[in-house]
């Protein structure tokens, strides 16, 4: 994907054009949608702000372009405008400015809790929408299935409509994450070689953020309502990350096979158990301070 770096820095036409064209290709497939936001990132990273918006301002009249020619109407630029590419220029003003990425994540998290929150407030029916769709899955799943009942599968239709709005946000975070790390990931090749490695394998949340974090986790297993399960799910992708962090950091330290950290991450695919270890050792990182732990004596 360096090739897309080199042509996403020779301009911002170029750097819009590549945003508006991957927006319109993640459709389709959505890690596009990434690489999308990505761009915008990167402009704003190795620029300022300012270029990041222009950039965004240019890709959004590309992309309506694109949306109205081919679907009819220029509504899906809108859509990438407020669900992607404004996430992650706001995430990547915040890195320039404070050069911490620890930082620009709590932001995100922030600003993901309170969206949650906003949804089910003020828009409490914001699942309904794909209530259709999935009654045609769970009728399909009740015919092919001998396991289950309708009823079983129509109670469990009911609850993932509710959760439809932490899903909803947590999948926007966890997108401008990545975009995030992809467009620094970028400027690190160019500008820093190396740099974003260090950088991620170093990534601490801090202690006040990890307490934060477990009260919520507490006040939904007391709670437990689906609006407090979305609220974790938001947290749990921070510290995803962190946790990740982690496990590169051990590679890296160990001077382990790169091939442990591929088998790591099939583990985690297979074995949910996994994740959740991982995820504790992310929680009492800052107490522990796994990284200097796991350090090889000399």
């Amino acid at each position: 994907m360096l090739f897309l770096a080199r042509f996403i820095l020779k301009g911002q036409s170029q750097a819009a054009l590549v945003a508006a064209t991957m927006a319109i290709l993640g459709l389709i497939l959505p890690p596009a949608a990434w690489i999308s936001a990505a761009a915008i990132v990167l402009v704003t990273l190795v620029h300022d702000p300012k270029s990041g918006l222009i950039t965004l301002a240019f890709a959004s009249v590309g992309a309506a372009i694109f949306s109205y020619l081919i679907f009819g109407t220029p509504l899906i630029a809108v859509m990438f405008v407020l669900l992607a590419w404004l996430p992650a220029w706001l995430m990547a003003s915040v890195l320039r400015q404070t050069v911490s990425l620890a930082y620009s994540l709590q932001i995100l998290t922030i600003i993901g809790l309170f969206a949650v929150t906003v949804l089910y407030m003020l828009f409490p029916n914001f699942g309904e929408f794909w209530r259709e769709p999935l009654e045609q899955i769970v009728v399909q799943l009740a015919e092919q299935s001998n396991d289950f009942s309708l009823a079983e599968l129509k109670q469990t239709e009911d609850w993932v409509i509710k959760f439809l709005p932490g899903l909803f946000v947590s999948s926007i975070v966890f997108g401008s994450m990545v975009s995030l790390f992809l467009g620094r990931w970028w400027q690190a090749v160019y500008y820093n070689p190396g740099g974003f490695a260090k950088e991620f394998q170093s990534l601490d949340l801090g202690k006040i953020s990890a307490l934060v974090a477990v009260t919520i986790m507490l006040i939904a297993s007391l709670v437990n309502s689906v609006f407090t399960i979305a609220l974790v799910t938001v947290v749990f992708i921070l510290y995803g990350m962190q946790a990740l962090s982690l496990v590169h950091a051990a590679i890296n330290i160990r001077q382990v096979n790169s091939a442990w950290l591929v088998m790591i991450y099939v583990t985690m695919l297979f074995i949910p158990q996994v994740i959740l270890l991982l995820m504790f050792a992310s929680f009492v990182d800052p107490w522990l301070n796994i990284r200097q732990r796991i350090i090889k004596p000399v």
